[in-house]
């Protein structure tokens, strides 16, 4: 079966994810769940503030089963992938970024129980900066990373002319390597600034500097596909 090639070291980190997502569960279940009251918040708006509450027993699988899918799939997808044995050659990107998300899961798992018991304000500016703060980082991280990522079916850019030439596929992650650094600095940026911006102007800004980001790569790519650009 097409995957990565396991060491002792590379099974010591998916067993420590493992364990995490397993001791975060057991103290939702165990201590977070009884300790919060009835009705909890569950949604945040773009201002750092909760906008939307439910009952504590609707958060279970987010604050549970969710970090669990999250590290079962990425775990999966190099065994998936058709061209799962490319991981191999960026091992140490793919298992950086996995480990790196299943954290920013756990963390997220955890938002709740940490605002219904007064750890963190309901309306501030922690949120966003745990939030924004966290993705402008994992974008930074991948920026520095892209020129690395080999050719495969679910990690990367994967548009049609990426995946239908190797050469394509090179040339677009080492450009979306700058690009994905400078929307993660944004980000990051956006993050201190947030409560300062009205909600609808956040959003606004947010979305230019992530999609704006995503279509000017896969710009590159296609103008590379029609040979625009040499």
């Amino acid at each position: 079966m097409a995957g990565l090639d396991y060491t002792k070291r590379d099974r010591a980190l998916w067993i420590a994810l493992l364990a995490l997502c397993a001791t975060s569960a057991a103290a939702y279940v165990l201590w977070a769940l009884p300790a919060m009251p009835e009705t909890v918040p569950t949604h945040w708006g773009a201002d750092g503030a909760a906008d939307g509450w439910d009952s504590k027993g609707s958060t279970i699988f987010m604050g549970v089963v969710m970090p669990f899918l999250i590290l079962a799939l990425l775990f999966a997808v190099p065994f998936l992938d058709p061209r799962g044995e490319s991981f191999n050659r960026f091992k140490g990107v793919y298992q950086g970024f996995s480990a790196a998300f299943t954290v920013f899961m756990v963390a997220m798992a955890w938002l709740t129980p940490a605002t219904a018991l007064g750890v963190v304000p309901e309306s501030g500016s922690f949120v966003n900066l745990l939030v924004y703060g966290s993705m402008g980082l994992l974008f930074v991280g991948l920026g520095v990373a892209m020129p690395r990522i080999e050719p495969n079916y679910t990690f990367g850019v994967r548009l049609p002319w990426t995946l239908a030439d190797p050469d394509n596929w090179r040339r677009t992650h080492r450009f979306a390597g700058p690009v994905f650094v400078v929307m993660g600095v944004a980000t990051l940026a956006l993050s201190f600034f947030s409560t300062a911006l009205p909600e609808a102007a956040m959003v606004a800004v947010l979305l230019v500097v992530l999609l704006g980001g995503v279509v000017l790569v896969a710009l590159y790519s296609f103008l590379l596909w029609k040979d625009v650009i040499r």
